[in-house]
């Protein structure tokens, strides 16, 4: 009689070890990515100095699922996602390039969105290109600073 409870008590406890064990070995992404692009950014924002070889102030456009961004070489994405933590000032985006490589390759910016003492501007934003793939190669960007743009 005390070997079967011994026995089953072992069991059990086997058993107990075994679930947690399984169970603690899942993956979980803390970051969950979500379709469009958040509120706060969408909008034109203009950079506050003018390019002075084409004689025009640098901007970027967001909408609801679209990033266009200005320039000599101008990028145009679609089907954006973002990820943002409650409470931080950052904001993550990812979109697929679709004037040049017709969506395969995809960008990752980093916005930093901050609050701005400019008359009529509530906002400034700082971000950067942190990370492209395409075709299966991945670029990680230095850390570049395009300056303060401001929404207009």
């Amino acid at each position: 009689m005390k070997n079967t409870i011994k026995l089953g008590v072992t069991t059990l406890a086997v058993a107990a070890g075994l679930a947690i064990g399984v169970s603690t070995t899942q993956p979980v992404n803390a970051a969950t990515w979500h379709k469009g692009t958040p509120k706060v950014l969408r909008g034109k924002w203009v950079d506050g100095t003018k390019e002075q070889i084409l004689n025009y102030y640098p901007f970027f456009s967001m909408k609801a699922n679209g990033l266009t961004e200005s320039g000599i070489d101008p990028v145009i994405n679609k089907n954006m996602h973002y990820h943002h933590k409650k409470g931080s000032h950052l904001y993550y985006v990812k979109g697929h390039e679709t004037l040049y490589s017709h969506g395969k390759q995809v960008n990752y910016y980093k916005f930093n969105l901050q609050k701005t003492t400019r008359k009529h501007k509530s906002y400034k934003v700082k971000y950067y290109i942190y990370y492209q793939t395409d075709s299966g190669q991945t670029w990680r960007a230095k850390k570049a600073n395009y300056g303060h743009y401001f929404y207009k």
